[in-house]
């Protein structure tokens, strides 16, 4: 039997290439594809591709009022970003969103952030201390994210005025590249 010491010395010894937490990230990086109601992309609904225009789909705004898409965009450059309470990096993404939207909604850029798998009360939890001003929505039944085939957060599906989709990404969005990209279509 290993005494407390004894297994101090066998952790030391056991020399892995990366620390507990960076290896339950990398877990939970690589699981994302099965977190929306165990939804992989496999299983999804039609995988929306660069090239197809969005299809309909109705969510929910922070105050219940029903928003579909893309005619709630229309004639407008959009950019979704689909969120979760627990994503650490979707508050940043969340802020440099509304400052492209500060600079560049005049010239037709909406910026939406959608909810997935949450209730109102989370999403008004997360956003609390942030001044958020383009539209958050909600999918709380994950409805909308499995017929689009996003199978986790953070995603970004960028649509030209037509409602296009010109620029998929999967995972975190640095902020001067989707500025770029925007910039583009405007």
């Amino acid at each position: 039997m290993k005494t407390s010491l004894d297994m101090k010395d066998y952790k030391k010894r056991q020399k892995l290439p990366i620390s507990r937490r960076d290896f339950l990230k990398m877990s939970v990086a690589a699981g994302l594809g099965s977190f929306i109601d165990g939804c992989s992309p496999g299983e999804a609904g039609t995988i929306l591709r660069v090239g197809d225009r969005l299809t309909k789909i109705t969510l929910i705004d922070l105050k219940g009022n029903q928003v579909t898409l893309p005619g709630y965009f229309q004639g407008k450059v959009a950019v979704l970003h689909f969120w979760a309470s627990w994503c650490v990096t979707c508050r940043t993404e969340m802020m440099a969103l509304e400052s492209m939207y500060l600079e560049y909604g005049k010239r037709g850029l909406v910026p939406c952030s959608i909810d997935v798998g949450e209730g109102k009360a989370a999403a008004l939890s997360y956003i609390r201390d942030m001044k958020i001003s383009y539209p958050v929505l909600l999918d709380p039944s994950s409805s909308a994210v499995k017929r689009l085939g996003v199978s986790g957060v953070p995603t970004y599906y960028v649509l030209n005025r037509e409602g296009t989709l010109r620029l998929r990404i999967l995972g975190e969005a640095k902020k001067d590249g989707l500025d770029k990209f925007i910039r583009t279509l405007l």
